[in-house]
């Protein structure tokens, strides 16, 4: 009977005993968390400086050091095939939170439209940090003032009239063949490395338009180089409110754009975790969020389990539309 009592004892004392090591692991890596970073943390953004991606994470990294215990966020531009080639680049990343990517559905729709070694479920989500609106530019001196009057256009000349975007299989370009595709048009669709690169092509006129989102092309707007001839959106820009939508000028056309952070695959949950808690305060805080209203860009957040099931969705969304419209080679 002692001889039971006695093990009996021992099988409890040694589950407390593991017990109390589980609890003290965990407050270790709460408490490492805590001082979590200890150096600066590399952001990658797979475009070219001065496109949406760019801009807006790099008004990330201003405000970045107020909640990453005074470390910087290090922008890494990696342009090339609608930000695929950095994501590959990425995925050798070590997965210790010092390494983080900027996705967004420019990217996403890459990988439906071509082969690529990335899929949705290559890297772990964070969180979802902002969204904004396609928008169609033309230089202030074109003959366009209206969208109805580029459509008219376009209609007349199928195949002359040509449209900028980021690069082949992008967002933009795939908003500017959704576009192409609504108004029973044909364009010739002109690919950059980027979203500033586009800008520049069509402030260089070697383009007569081009589909941006914001913050593309916002200053050269309010510089009066270029002009808006509509914004596919539900509401209008509160930055530029006499810009009118696709809608209000006819065409019943929405083109949503979202952006948000990811890390390496295997990388730590509690490390996700406080890179969401880091980047959630990023988005909250004021400097950002004026910024982001400054540039027609709305701060969207959805948390790391919400953002994955939004990517997947996301994902089986476009993949219908490749197939629907037999778009590139990947099916």
């Amino acid at each position: 009977m002692k001889k039971v009592v006695f093990v009996a004892f021992a099988i409890v004392l040694s589950c407390s005993m593991l017990f109390a090591q589980g609890n003290k692991e965990a407050s270790a890596m709460s408490a490492d968390m805590s001082t979590f970073p200890t150096k600066p943390v590399e952001a990658v953004v797979g475009w070219s400086a001065g496109g949406g991606g760019d801009v807006v994470f790099r008004v990330l990294a201003e405000v970045f050091p107020k909640y990453a215990n005074g470390q910087n966020l290090v922008i890494k531009n990696v342009p090339g095939a609608s930000g695929v080639t950095g994501a590959i680049e990425f995925l050798d990343a070590k997965p210790d939170g010092y390494s983080v990517m900027h996705w967004n559905n420019a990217s996403m729709t890459k990988t439906q439209l071509s082969k690529t070694p990335i899929t949705v479920n290559s890297f772990v989500p964070v969180l979802q940090v902002v969204s904004s609106y396609n928008y169609l530019l033309v230089n202030a001196d074109a003959k366009w003032n209206t969208l109805q009057d580029f459509i008219a256009d376009a209609k007349a000349n199928p195949g002359v009239l040509s449209i900028g975007n980021a690069g082949t299989a992008g967002g933009n370009h795939m908003a500017a063949i959704l576009f192409e595709d609504a108004i029973s048009a044909e364009f010739t669709h002109i690919p950059f490395s980027g979203g500033g690169p586009s800008i520049i092509g069509l402030l260089g006129k070697q383009v007569d338009s081009a589909m941006n989102n914001a913050p593309e092309g916002v200053s050269n707007i309010e510089a009066g180089q270029l002009k808006m001839l509509a914004v596919f959106s539900e509401e209008r820009y509160p930055s530029f409110p006499d810009v009118p939508t696709a809608k209000e000028q006819g065409l019943d056309l929405v083109l949503p754009q979202w952006r948000g952070v990811v890390c390496p695959p295997g990388t730590p949950d509690a490390v996700i975790q406080r890179l969401h808690d880091i980047f959630k305060q990023c988005i909250e805080d004021p400097i950002f969020v004026e910024k982001m209203k400054a540039m027609s860009v709305s701060p969207e957040y959805l948390n790391a389990a919400d953002f994955g099931r939004f990517l997947l969705a996301e994902d089986s969304r476009y993949e219908a539309l490749v197939k629907a419209k037999g778009l590139g080679d990947r099916y």
